[in-house]
């Protein structure tokens, strides 16, 4: 956001209006989760483990915080973790196994990919071509949107609407990509950074 807001303020309507996953998990964890588990939203302290440092940033907004309490409380990078796991000197292979805890009830396959690069676009897509067409999308083959590629695209068929994908992975793919929005060379109907 504050890359978009500082170099691209010309192109402010190109990001999504949505919250980011980091955020969207917060306020649902210090709103829907925190009365289900009765605690009070003040009482309740979300850590994110990210793997991007603007994360670390975007916590902080204000727009991301109700009377002054924010929706995540801190954002550490997955590398900090791994050293907080190093210092710790815990052995994760060793460990005993352990039931996953499904606080808000089994995941979806559109919830399992957003974490990855491309993922959170594909769980839209998907998505959005439901929606769109009132069927779900038998088979679509979105591996050319993932992985850590640069810049990847891709058009995808929406019964006969065609729909842009473009893909950054980075803030400095993320630079080149928004350089050819503005200046015309690409378009993207969407675009995830």
């Amino acid at each position: 956001v504050n890359f978009f807001e500082y170099y691209f303020p010309d192109l402010k309507d190109v990001p999504s209006t949505a919250k980011s996953p980091q955020q969207m998990f917060g306020a649902i964890a210090k709103t829907y989760f925190a009365d289900k588990i009765g605690v009070k939203r003040k009482d309740l302290v979300v850590v994110s483990i990210m793997p991007c440092l603007a994360k670390k940033y975007e916590c902080q907004r204000d727009e991301f915080s109700v009377d002054n309490n924010p929706d995540v409380d801190y954002s550490i990078s997955t590398r900090e973790l791994a050293a907080f796991i190093k210092q710790a000197n815990l052995d994760l292979k060793n460990l005993p196994e352990g039931e996953f805890d499904t606080p808000l009830g089994e995941s979806t396959g559109a919830g399992v990919i957003f974490g990855t690069t491309g993922g959170v676009i594909e769980a839209a897509c998907r998505t959005a071509y439901e929606l769109y067409t009132g069927k779900k999308l038998d088979r679509l083959d979105f591996t050319e949107l993932r992985g850590m590629g640069g810049v990847r695209s891709a058009t995808i068929d929406f019964n006969g609407l065609p729909i842009n994908i473009g893909i950054a992975h980075g803030l400095g793919n993320a630079r080149k990509l928004l350089e050819d929005v503005r200046a015309g060379k690409s378009k993207f109907h969407a675009i995830e950074v």
